[in-house]
């Protein structure tokens, strides 16, 4: 008797699984097909897919190990568009490995060199291993890849449905609608960013639309954030995967009350602190601004809330049809409040101009950030606003300086109304446009814009014409 199975009996077969099931077996054999082929055509580094360069790397302590790992994960899962209902317990079962197994995986500690930065002392000051960052996020990766191969196997195909999230399959067989069902509802957001004019490109970003899930939190919440850095990218990579982090843990501890603004405000004052304090330890000189905005999911009746903490000079902007509401008041040195608070700060600051722009001891273009450990009066204690939504409330806007510095609110605000109306424009568009507008206007800088739509884009283009 033939052990094969003809075309017609495995499609039969298949009707019968469940649809989000087969849409996870065709996503683990498509990895398999394009790992072969790219090991075939340029060799097994090129699976490797990490975003730092061999320039950009820090000594990660025992502490910081989970952040690490779980925004490693997330962004490769992503990067390889893993089926939605099979990311958190695959990131869950390879963080879980890869947490054991790293204690003991010598490839992924730092050299003594690697402790050093351009001559610094050693800014390892925690006990415990520490870890090369590159070296540790290419442990993860090859970790979750051998997890996928091996879930390809034929004898782990009894088991892929453990991988899914809880409820997420269906028993309907041939009847199963789960592949045409939507995904529960989340915010829509678009990403662009240039390095433009100067010689590295040091914003950073994350956009994470799934937090709550990520961090297991009981609230539904998002969490979006733009970090602006400088003299290095090292800061702002830094906080796209400690900052979420901290925060969560602090969230985790709070009620889920939205008038409650004091345990929103002291959980983002604990998260910019504690980031800030860690970096400082490894006596890097890179600082970064940070504008992070923690959306509270819509809960009929209400429409949900924002809740936003900056230090620095990017911005984010709340708009409707009739207001655009800047969220943001900028950290500079010549503001009158932040200069007297430099000048009174502990050690003595002066605010000096300096090429062309007021400076913190003639250094600093911002009076907070995180980071620049050799500024001590650029303190990285956050501002902190909160906002009720409204039905009127269509999208929010982050960018950095490079963006908001050379393109006004109003004609941000226009264009991207205008490209929404559009039915020829796509969303993921929208921010190159943008973009194209700084650079006339002269921007010399990185740019980042984030755009996230607090509606279906229907409802956004109604409520805009409607006015």
């Amino acid at each position: 008797m033939s052990g094969k199975v003809s075309a017609a009996a495995a499609a039969e077969l298949e009707s019968v699984e469940c649809g989000r099931l087969c849409e996870f077996k065709g996503f683990l054999s498509d990895l398999v097909r394009d790992s072969v082929s790219n090991a075939a055509n340029v060799g097994d580094s090129a699976r490797i897919s990490i975003s730092r360069t061999s320039n950009e790397t820090y000594p990660v302590c025992s502490q910081e190990v989970p952040a690490e790992i779980i925004m490693t994960v997330w962004n490769h899962l992503q990067l390889k568009r893993c089926p939605r209902f099979f990311q958190l317990p695959i990131l869950r079962a390879v963080a879980a490995e890869v947490e054991e197994g790293c204690r003991n995986a010598k490839d992924c500690e730092c050299s003594a060199s690697a402790k050093q930065d351009q001559g610094e002392k050693n800014p390892s000051t925690e006990p415990g291993i520490v870890y090369d960052l590159l070296k540790l996020q290419k442990y993860v990766v090859n970790n979750l890849e051998k997890m996928l191969t091996r879930l390809t196997d034929n004898t782990e195909a009894a088991n892929l449905q453990n991988y899914a999230e809880k409820g997420a399959l269906c028993a309907n067989g041939a009847n199963c609608t789960c592949k045409a069902e939507e995904a529960p509802s989340l915010p829509v957001y678009t990403v662009g960013h240039v390095k433009n004019k100067p010689r590295k490109m040091e914003d950073r970003h994350v956009c994470l639309e799934r937090y709550s899930d990520l961090y297991q939190l009981k609230q539904p919440y998002s969490f979006y954030g733009v970090f602006d850095g400088h003299s290095g990218p090292l800061a702002a990579s830094y906080v796209t995967s400690q900052l979420p982090y901290i925060l969560a843990q602090s969230l985790k501890g709070t009620a889920y009350d939205l008038n409650d603004i004091k345990s929103y405000r002291e959980a983002f004052e604990h998260s910019f602190l504690q980031a800030d304090k860690m970096f400082s330890k490894k006596v890097i000189s890179s600082g970064t601004t940070a504008v992070c905005v923690l959306l509270a999911h819509r809960v009929a009746p209400l429409y949900g809330h924002l809740y936003v903490a900056w230090v620095g000079d990017s911005k984010a902007l709340l708009v409707s049809p009739t207001v655009s509401l800047q969220l943001v008041k900028p950290h500079k040195p010549d503001a009158p409040d932040e200069r007297k608070r430099i000048e009174m700060a502990e050690g003595g600051g002066t605010v000096m101009y300096v090429q062309g722009q007021w400076r913190v001891n003639g250094i600093l273009n911002v009076s907070r950030s995180i980071g620049d450990y050799s500024v001590a009066p650029a303190i990285a204690e956050p501002d902190f606003v909160d906002v009720s939504l409204t039905a009127a409330h269509d999208f929010i806007v982050l960018g950095t300086d490079g963006l908001f510095d050379h393109v006004s609110e109003a004609v941000i605000v226009e264009t991207i109304y205008k490209a929404l109306t559009d039915k020829e424009q796509k969303i993921e568009n929208i921010p190159k446009l943008l973009i194209e507008l700084a650079k006339e206007g002269d921007s010399q800088d990185n740019i980042t814009v984030v755009i996230i739509f607090l509606k279906n884009r229907p409802d956004i283009v109604e409520n805009f014409t409607r006015i």
